[in-house]
């Protein structure tokens, strides 16, 4: 996979990721964010709901049909401080993919979970990526049997393409695999320079989705 060096990608992710003085999200592109990531992971007229994989504690589950709450931070301010992170980690890429973009393998062979997945309202650039949430079911007090539902906020990281580049590269699989790698401070770019978190974008909704089997 061939990858930009961060100043190249960062002012190729369009109307997301700006650049000029620095890499952080401008206001008006943040809000291009909250309005729109994920919101095809919501099964969208008559079709069956996509099963899209995702990494909970270094395990791979599945989460179904998801209804996406825009805005949540400002409408539902409780529910969603009391939330848990689903981080949308993402793969920079050369070129911006387009529709007919097929999938990736990166240096080390492996291949992003969503290969790419052009969600209705996801930008371009964050079209390769992978999930990873807090848990599942099973996986502590939060965890139960059956179909599982929760609220997640959206988190958008981008990977450091010398990172992904690596043939050593290992994919984040938890929570506290995206702690690790932002103290180590090369594994993500900083694409929100003077917010609380450099690497991470919050866009201020919430996805409401049950864990179901591969085969639901």
């Amino acid at each position: 996979m061939r990858v930009l060096p961060r100043a190249v990608f960062v002012f190729a992710a369009v109307s997301v990721v700006g650049c000029e003085s620095s890499t952080s999200v401008k206001p008006e592109q943040q809000e291009a964010m909250r309005s729109s990531p994920l919101s095809a992971v919501a099964a969208v007229g008559t079709g069956k709901p996509e099963i899209d994989p995702t990494y909970a504690n270094g395990k791979t589950v599945y989460m179904i049909g998801p209804h996406l709450i825009v805005n949540a931070r400002e409408t539902m301010p409780n529910a969603y401080a009391h939330a848990e992170e689903l981080y949308l980690v993402t793969y920079p890429q050369a070129t911006l993919p387009t529709p007919g973009s097929g999938p990736i393998t990166l240096p080390s062979g492996y291949q992003p979970q969503c290969n790419p997945c052009f969600h209705p309202g996801l930008p371009a650039p964050f079209v390769y990526h992978d999930h990873v949430i807090t848990g599942a079911p099973g996986m502590g007090t939060n965890g139960t049997a059956g179909a599982y539902k929760a609220p997640w906020k959206i988190i958008v990281l981008v990977y450091n393409p010398a990172y992904v580049s690596s043939p050593t590269f290992r994919p984040i699989t938890s929570a506290a695999d995206v702690d690790a790698a932002e103290a180590a401070g090369n594994v993500f770019l900083p694409i929100n320079s003077g917010g609380s978190n450099v690497y991470e974008v919050d866009t201020g909704n919430l996805l409401i989705c049950p864990t179901v089997s591969s085969h639901a």
